[in-house]
């Protein structure tokens, strides 16, 4: 994929090398990205030229060639290299016959930054939509799909079957794209990676089910998804078998297509029992192919993520593709940015322990315990801690005032001014560049920075033993019931969930109340105290039921967390 800087004239050029480096010329106004052949099938990008056997790009999409002259700087790198520059034309864009996609074949196109940008926020958007509304309803159930429909009507319309017949070409395009965009951005680590392919398989079976069964025979022929339509005859002679194997009236096996596939492609539903297996066949219903086809989605975004990883880990780009997808993936969680700006000062350092106790969430309630006890923060923990306190309103000379009284009593002043001050001035914007950091969204606390032995920082569902973490919770008052719930969430990769849980049991909400996922730990204190000053109810009266219910969570391990 050909990206193109419109603001500053840059005309990228990516290039297949087996060694991965970049060169930009921004006098001659190129970037040459070098990075392996196989990061182009895997990843998603389509690269423009390369230094391999032509017969191996032609045979993976078969694009015209075009020569491209270059600079002297760049032809002098390809001699040196043995590079033979081409551009792909983007006369050969694929065409997209259906709303449905197993995104096999990455886009091979020239699109601006901007609309790189928007289409990724795009999809962003849908995901979040399918993330949220899963949280607020059961799945299938009518408010369900009328939310889902409603929500994505507004960033994705094509998802929602709502789109105009005039704009379907383009929303078909746009939806690969966004799609191979955030398999770049995602692919970083184990978690954020599980994340989109969650939500990418959801969305995917959300519209499977939407389509008509024309149509999606029409998906499966063109996508080379082998599924045998069971004949009427053979259907008849094994009816009182399918019936009683899938839990349907013989009327209702009447009227039901069944289709046939190989067994080991349908172990979820064998697994469940939901079909009749026979010599090495499942015989499938046609509402249960879902299943079968968002898992070989699922399998093959995973291994496609993995491969990605591998490849892009290597890459070196500076300054535009590879930060705009690290950002991506970073914001995907966050939503609200907290500066603190809106609340400077009203908070002081004498309300920090009653704040902690009501309404800290347990990342910083750790943290500030170990400060009280240990009188000492490390750097992760002070600068997870120190932005969060900036942002509930906590003023400079607040701040300064609050790590100086707790450090000096182990250290003295001229110490803490000598190897502290500066940084917590630093985390205001009054020193180095002068910039206001925001507090870190969990997002961040969970992907990036570890605590090592010895550290406080960090997601206590993500990073505590699971032992351990069940003893925090009995110790914040959860009774063995909520403290199971909650580890088997932290236990699952849920660690929104899990935070969530938590904030209703230890606010005495009712579970479901609070209708959202905790994604910053200053959302998680901005709703403890609107829960506590009577802003927020503690009663569920939008929704009757709410998937982090434990009939919700193993619909989950069944659908949407199953690995392979």
């Amino acid at each position: 994929m050909e990206v193109i800087d419109t603001n500053i004239q840059l005309s990228t050029v990516v290039v297949f090398k087996t060694d991965c480096s970049l060169q930009a010329n921004r006098k001659c106004g190129h970037a040459i990205l070098h990075m392996p052949y196989p990061f182009c099938t895997e990843a998603g990008l389509s690269i423009s030229e390369q230094n391999i056997t032509l017969k191996n790009l032609y045979a993976w999409n078969a694009p015209i060639m075009q020569f491209d002259s270059g600079s002297s700087r760049i032809v002098r790198h390809g001699i040196r290299s043995n590079a033979t520059r081409m551009k792909i034309s983007s006369s050969e864009r694929p065409a997209y016959s259906c709303n449905l996609q197993m995104y096999t074949v990455p886009p091979s196109e020239e699109i601006s930054i901007e609309e790189f940008d928007d289409i990724a926020i795009e999809r962003v958007k849908a995901l979040k939509v399918v993330e949220d509304v899963k949280e607020r309803y059961t799945w299938g159930s009518n408010d369900f799909k009328v939310t889902m429909t409603r929500e994505l009507s507004k960033v994705m319309p094509i998802a929602a079957g709502t789109c105009m017949a005039v704009d379907v070409e383009q929303a078909r395009r746009r939806d690969v794209i966004g799609h191979f965009i955030l398999r770049l951005a995602f692919c970083r680590s184990p978690e954020s990676t599980k994340w989109l392919v969650t939500q990418e398989v959801d969305l995917f079976r959300f519209r499977f089910m939407n389509e008509s069964q024309t149509r999606i025979v029409k998906f499966l022929k063109e996508n080379n998804i082998n599924l045998e339509v069971v004949d009427k005859s053979e259907q008849e002679e094994l009816m009182a078998d399918l019936a009683a194997s899938c839990g349907l009236s013989i009327d209702q096996t009447i009227e039901t297509d069944f289709w046939k596939v190989d067994f080991t492609s349908a172990l979820e539903l064998v697994r469940r029992r939901r079909v009749l297996v026979r010599r090495g066949y499942a015989y499938v219903p046609f509402d249960d192919l879902v299943v079968i086809v968002s898992a070989m989605l699922r399998a093959n975004m995973t291994a496609a993520m993995a491969r990605a990883f591998k490849h892009l880990a290597v890459v070196e780009e500076e300054g535009r593709l590879l930060p705009r997808l690290a950002r991506l993936a970073n914001n995907a969680y966050s939503g609200k940015q907290y500066a603190g700006k809106e609340s400077d000062g009203k908070v002081t350092r004498h309300m920090i322990d009653q704040l902690c106790a009501s309404s800290f969430p347990p990342c910083m309630r750790q943290i500030h315990h170990r400060l009280r006890a240990d009188h000492h923060l490390r750097h992760g923990a002070r600068r997870q801690y120190g932005l969060f306190l900036k942002a509930i309103g906590l003023s400079l000379d607040e701040a300064m005032m609050f790590m100086r009284e707790e450090f000096t009593k182990k250290i003295d002043s001229d110490k803490f001014e000598k190897q502290y001050a500066y940084n917590i001035r630093h985390m205001y914007g009054k020193e180095g560049r002068r910039v206001e950091y925001p507090a870190f969204p969990c997002s961040t606390i969970i992907l990036s920075n570890p605590p090592a032995a010895g550290d406080c920082h960090g997601c206590p569902f993500k990073h505590l033993d699971h032992q351990l973490l069940a003893q925090r919770l009995e110790k914040d008052g959860l009774n063995r019931n909520q403290v199971n719930q909650i580890v088997n969430y932290s236990k699952a990769s849920a660690y929104d969930k899990a935070c969530t849980r938590f904030f209703e049991y230890s606010h005495k909400m009712d579970e479901g109340a609070l209708g959202q996922l905790i994604t910053h730990p200053n959302s998680y204190y901005e709703l403890s105290q609107e829960v506590l000053s009577g802003a927020r109810s503690k009663s569920t009266h939008i929704h009757q039921s709410h998937s982090l219910s434990q009939s919700s969570v193993k619909k989950e391990e069944n659908f949407s967390d199953t690995e392979e």
